[in-house]
């Protein structure tokens, strides 16, 4: 089964004629034929407002699946509600007698300090000219002294 026939069967089903369905879309009744001829296809918005109005889903329009939802329904049901009292618990309070101090030694750790040794890498980065950047600033100059001269000749 096509789109254009899950198209027209649903329509059917809803007793709404394609004049009724192009003005619910706001397309021409001419693309909704073609539609259901099977001549062209609703692009995504289309199709999305066309699952809708038909009440169904995208999926099913497409492929022709039908989806399952996969939430099991929701049952409501209604508690009895149990009044409890309410028991209040007095903290106990202590009363200590007698207070012995002792001395405690703790041993002291001395941090342990490691030393690997590692070979230093050094990365180094190479310009490989085509010609040296002096001869460049000499050709620079040459050619402003004579610049200079002509525009003092002249």
């Amino acid at each position: 089964m096509s789109i254009g026939q899950r198209i027209t069967e649903l329509r059917k089903e809803k007793n709404i004629s394609q004049i009724q369905l192009a003005q619910a879309l706001s397309v021409s009744r001419q693309a909704v034929s073609k539609w259901e001829n099977d001549l062209s296809a609703p692009d995504s918005l289309k199709l999305i407002k066309l699952a809708e109005f038909l009440d169904t889903d995208v999926e099913y329009l497409t492929q022709g699946r039908q989806v399952v939802p996969s939430r099991p329904p929701v049952v409501l049901t209604t508690v009895e509600t149990v009044e409890v009292e309410k028991i209040v618990e007095k903290p106990v309070i202590q009363v200590v007698e007698k207070i012995v101090e002792r001395k405690v030694e703790v041993p002291v750790e001395v941090p342990v300090v490691e030393y690997v040794e590692k070979p230093v890498i050094k990365r180094m980065v190479r310009t490989q000219y085509l010609r040296n950047p002096l001869e460049y600033a000499a050709i620079g100059i040459c050619g402003f002294l004579i610049g200079l001269l002509i525009g003092f000749l002249l």
